[in-house]
């Protein structure tokens, strides 16, 4: 099973037969097998025929509606999840403080963990003085999470341990033309910045597939608030992943010099041609600086690599690709919810 992409812009998907097509301007631009489809996700101005939107709601595959530079706009989605006891259950157990606050610990520590355990791969052949002093404070946030008492104070203890980590960020980089100064965002200002929230808006989609699938409801969560419209339970999951599955493969295309500078521009340094899609959207959205198509394709294509990679998943034993670990991660929640299980955060290895 395969996830589709959809990038090129002004291009439509078509079902013709046993495919799905991709068109644009009256060429044939790419085709697959359907039934080889698990997930369709559309960045940007890409058009659906009335024929591949049936196919899609009829088969039940999961298609994600983005911007071009990763904003979520919405889902295809043939109908909601008919667990409806596990979604009262999630909604009666998650209104106990004691229960969110067990929870939220994992969250905070699973990502924090992954962090050390990330920088400590990364400074084996750097020995880098700043990267030891984080990978060390990121070990004492772990210890002394457990003695958290209240969820704000785990935000807290996450925020100090997402700074220092940061904080050191720039050392992982080994070329002179991408450079890191600090995290940002809404929008992003430099390269390694675009990449980190295009990856982050990525490693959402796949943990929000993954609770649709198990049926749980994707905006009551635990550590981040409850807001209108935000998926708090999604950004809950994701926490653990973020260096495992993100921040591990900005670190790659760039140090292996897969992305390159050439690969960004920045909107004010030329006009938009009429049938750039892309680029006016951009403006409108007030982007800085933007990953231009090949960078895009080049990106999303190591991030699937990365969810197809397979690790030795500890609580099963197993072999697992990590698109099936976040998987398992929301199933564990889901054994949690209905027998008080234990939730383990994913571990680095």
């Amino acid at each position: 099973m395969s996830i589709l992409y959809l990038t090129d812009q002004g291009a439509t998907l078509t079902k013709k037969g046993n495919r799905l097509v991709i068109e644009k301007k009256g060429n044939l631009v790419h085709w697959v097998h359907a039934f080889k489809v698990e997930q369709v996700v559309v960045m940007g101005q890409v058009q659906l025929s009335p024929g591949a939107i049936a196919f899609l709601l009829q088969e039940g595959i999961d298609t994600v509606f983005l911007s071009y530079y990763g904003k979520y706009r919405g889902r295809l989605i043939s109908e909601f999840g008919k667990n409806i006891e596990l979604r009262r259950r999630q909604f009666q157990k998650l209104d106990d403080p004691g229960i969110r606050l067990a929870l939220a610990r994992s969250y905070v520590k699973g990502k924090l963990n992954n962090c050390r355990i990330f920088l400590r791969r990364q400074n084996q052949g750097l020995n880098q003085a700043d990267l030891t002093n984080t990978i060390h404070q990121l070990r004492r946030l772990v210890n002394q999470a457990d003695a958290c008492d209240s969820i704000e104070s785990l935000m807290g203890m996450e925020g100090a341990g997402a700074a220092s980590y940061f904080g050191c960020f720039q050392h992982l980089f080994r070329v002179d033309d991408i450079t890191f100064s600090g995290r940002n965002r809404r929008p992003p200002q430099d390269p390694v910045n675009v990449l980190l929230s295009l990856g982050y808006t990525l490693l959402a989609n796949v943990v929000q597939t993954q609770v649709h699938v198990a049926g749980l409801d994707p905006y009551l969560g635990c550590l981040h608030s409850v807001e209108y419209g935000r998926p708090s339970l999604v950004l809950d999951l994701m926490e653990e992943f973020r260096p495992v599955l993100v921040d591990a493969v900005v670190v790659q295309v760039v140090n292996k010099r897969i992305i390159r500078s050439t690969d960004f521009y920045r909107p004010e340094d030329r006009e938009p041609a009429a049938f750039d899609f892309a680029e006016t959207e951009s403006r409108r959205e007030n982007y800085p600086i933007l990953l231009v198509h090949t960078g895009m394709k080049k990106f999303i294509t190591h991030f699937e690599a990365r969810l197809q990679q397979k690790v030795l998943y500890l609580p099963s034993g197993r072999r697992l690709t990590y698109r099936q670990i976040c998987l398992e991660q929301v199933r564990a929640l889901v054994r949690f919810l209905n027998d008080g299980s234990d939730y383990l955060p994913f571990s680095y290895r």
